[in-house]
């Protein structure tokens, strides 16, 4: 299991050191969030981003609850993998990823304005990274829609759960309307014929997705890491859709992160 439950206590500390060259600034001026945004360095590979106080515990799940398993997980992909990063919120596990694996290629969908407009001011503040992500501002499908509409929370700046499901979380009071695109499209206007990494974190929209993306398609993929939502006991929910995922030719593994959430990774046979 690459993809795993969040590490905790004083090992999360191990991960901030081992994933940001300046962890100072987590460890003695953390306290300054609400002033001004936290400003890290990467490491190996040294990438600058800034942590708003929206995106704090954004910032600590990648890097030091190290939910994605970052070290591990890059030992699995080629070189130069082919990444499909669907809810990339600021840019934190994109960040990461290329901060350990210098050749990969990154087509990043976010729908939120607030948090598109972060990643891009990091994109334009690292070169190397504005060559190696295609950023583009719309939400995934599975089934062709022209538009959707979200529910988000109604600060403009902590737009962290936006969901399809207008009950997903109580404090997305907010709805927006966002341009989609299907998976399908995605891997179709790139030419992808195969992807070494699909990363989902949609907040319900998983079940869309896969469900309604032809299994030919998805079987060009590799790898999934996909944190999923128990939104109903029908399909909607880890068991039904790791059986699915299992009878495209998939082995998996998945474990809780809360009462209602997963984190599933799928490995092609």
């Amino acid at each position: 299991m690459h993809y795993s439950m969040a590490v905790n206590g004083i090992r999360r500390y191990v991960r901030l050191l081992n994933h940001i060259a300046n962890p100072v600034e987590y460890i003695v001026r953390k306290g300054e969030r609400h002033r001004r945004d936290l400003v890290f360095t990467t490491k190996p590979l040294p990438l600058r981003f800034p942590v708003s106080a929206a995106l704090y515990q954004v910032f600590k799940e990648i890097f030091m609850a190290d939910v994605y398993e970052m070290d591990t997980l890059v030992r699995t992909l080629p070189a130069q993998p082919v990444v499909i990063d669907i809810g990339a919120n600021a840019g934190f596990f994109d960040i990461q990823l290329l901060s350990k694996i210098d050749g990969a290629t990154i087509y990043a969908y976010e729908p939120m304005p607030a948090n598109v407009k972060t990643l891009r001011a990091t994109l334009q503040q690292n070169p190397r990274l504005e060559k190696s992500i295609q950023l583009f501002q719309m939400a995934v499908t599975g089934k062709p829609l022209d538009k959707l509409d979200l529910f988000a929370e109604p600060e403009e700046n902590a737009q962290v759960v936006a969901s399809r499901f207008a009950g997903f979380n109580e404090n997305n009071t907010k709805k927006i309307t966002v341009p989609c695109i299907t998976l399908t499209a995605i891997m179709q206007s790139n030419d992808l014929r195969s992807v070494d990494l699909l990363k989902l974190d949609c907040e319900g929209s998983e079940y869309d997705i896969l469900y309604h993306t032809n299994p030919e398609l998805i079987r060009r993929i590799g790898k999934m890491v996909v944190e999923v939502h128990d939104v109903d006991k029908d399909r909607n929910n880890v068991g039904a859709l790791n059986t699915y995922i299992q009878s495209l030719g998939y082995t998996t593994t998945h474990e809780p992160i809360n009462a209602f959430c997963h984190a599933l990774e799928a490995v092609r046979q």
